[in-house]
């Protein structure tokens, strides 16, 4: 169904329609006609898929009749089998068949339906407002994420039944299984050979919904980010773990694909990403790099990872530290010599150590500080702050680097020292983020207030 740009994808696309379907076949033989009971499951201006429970044979006249979602009208059209697959199960099969008479009226209707489930056109306004996010809500407006304001769109209202039609348009069968079977999914759209979207379907008080975050394919370089130099040095590192940590949405994915792409091109060595999804698609251009998906390559980060010490790697990135058993895994691998990029959902780098340990039982958190002050290279904090006119947002970072000071910090259990070494760590690089917002703040990038908004620090002056 999709193509590589907008028009390919807009001649193709069709709407899921799980409606009930009658179809009068024709039985070219004696004439007759007989009548059977179908499941549609796509719709298009053009033509129609469904499921029954028997084969019809290509080239099969077959007039349907069905009724849209939220409407009165009957449609009845004549169709042309041309398409068969076997299904499933085994008592059904696929039926795809283009209209081959259908009214002016009744075309307009599902052109109409189609258009307003059309999930391209949403995705297509995602990218032209420079969006970082849409909200897809049941019996709403759909919502845009515009650098960190939410904003409802000016587009017709979504109803609870209509979500499914827009959202399982852009699924497989197994994807759309899967979610009915445990009521969340994480998945992925590629919109065209720029952008790609990361899809959170979900459940809320019984309706489905869905977070989709705009992701551009392209790497990013260090300097398109402003990353700090020092983040390169982490990234030359060939043993330990680095850590990435920061809130939701605030580009810790994309920071490693910065990472991931100097390693691409500065050193000969096997990659492997464990993500949920895939976001960035690497080409193998010094290393191998494998990229394993959450939920279709394998069932878990922690089966996963268990599984790639056993693949050869030189590098593990790990897309989302989720349990005490990705932790630990990780924190092996980072001894045994691999090199482990890690992200991880924390405000901080102190709270992020914290947050780690405690996943663990409290009896063993003496051991895993021990641990992590031995494998831990170093950690980068980061937050996306809006700009002084609004209209972008620049990266704030905070990065430590490992030392013998540091090291008996973790070990020792006072975390409430380490940004007393960081402020003390300049000459290694480290940087605190207050450091950092305040270098936006005198560079007139950012103004007080939102100096202030991001880092207490600034309630001081």
């Amino acid at each position: 169904m999709m193509g590589n740009n907008l028009s390919d994808k807009k001649r193709s696309y069709g709407v899921y329609a799980g409606i009930p379907v009658t179809c009068e076949i024709f039985n070219s033989d004696d004439k007759s006609v007989r009548k059977k009971t179908a499941l549609a499951r796509n719709i298009s201006s053009d033509s129609i898929y469904f499921e029954i429970d028997e084969i019809l044979p290509l080239g099969t006249e077959v007039n349907v009749i069905f009724q849209l979602p939220r409407s009165s009208n009957i449609i009845t059209a004549t169709t042309k089998v041309s398409i068969v697959e076997a299904l499933e199960n085994e008592n059904n099969f696929g039926i795809g068949a283009p209209f081959v008479k259908i009214s002016d009226t009744n075309k307009e209707e599902i052109k109409q339906l189609v258009e307003r489930l059309d999930i391209y056109k949403l995705l297509e306004l995602t990218i032209k407002r420079k969006a970082s996010d849409l909200h897809i809500l049941a019996n709403q407006k759909p919502v845009l994420r515009i650098q960190g304001e939410v904003e409802v769109l000016d587009y017709a209202k979504l109803y609870a039944e209509d979500i499914p039609n827009l959202i399982y348009s852009v699924m497989t069968k197994q994807q759309i299984k899967k979610f009915e079977q445990d009521k969340e999914l994480d998945f992925a759209i590629q919109y065209d050979m720029q952008n790609r979207f990361r899809v959170n379907l979900h459940q809320q008080r019984g309706f489905l919904e869905a977070a989709l975050r705009l992701i551009n394919t392209k790497l990013p370089s260090f300097e398109e980010l402003s990353l700090p130099e020092v983040i390169k040095d982490l990234s030359r590192q060939k043993e330990g773990l680095v850590l990435i940590v920061g809130p939701t949405g605030s580009g810790k994915t994309t920071t490693i694909a910065a990472m991931l792409d100097l390693i691409n091109h500065e050193r000969r060595g096997v990659i492997i990403t464990l993500e949920r999804p895939i976001e960035y698609v690497y080409s193998n251009i010094n290393c191998i790099i494998k990229q394993r998906e959450v939920g279709i390559d394998t069932n878990s980060f922690s089966a996963a990872l268990k599984g790639t010490l056993r693949q050869d790697p030189n590098v593990i990135v790990i897309g989302e530290l989720d349990d005490f058993e990705t932790i630990r895994t990780a924190m092996i691998a980072a001894e045994a010599g691999h090199f482990v990029i890690a992200s991880f959902h924390a405000p901080n780098t102190v709270q992020a150590i914290d947050r780690l340990t405690s996943m663990f039982p409290l009896e063993h958190r003496k051991n895993i500080l021990f641990q992590l002050s031995r494998c831990l290279k170093g950690a980068i904090c980061q937050l996306l702050i809006p700009t002084r006119n609004m209209g972008d947002r620049v990266l704030a970072t905070e990065v430590i680097i490992m030392t013998d000071a540091l090291k008996n910090v973790i070990r020792n259990d006072e975390l409430f020292q380490i940004p007393t070494i960081i402020q003390t760590g300049g000459a290694l690089k480290m940087q605190s983020m207050q450091q950092s917002i305040r270098r936006y703040l005198d560079q007139g990038i950012i103004d007080t207030q939102t100096a202030i908004e991001y880092s207490e620090e600034f309630n001081r002056y």
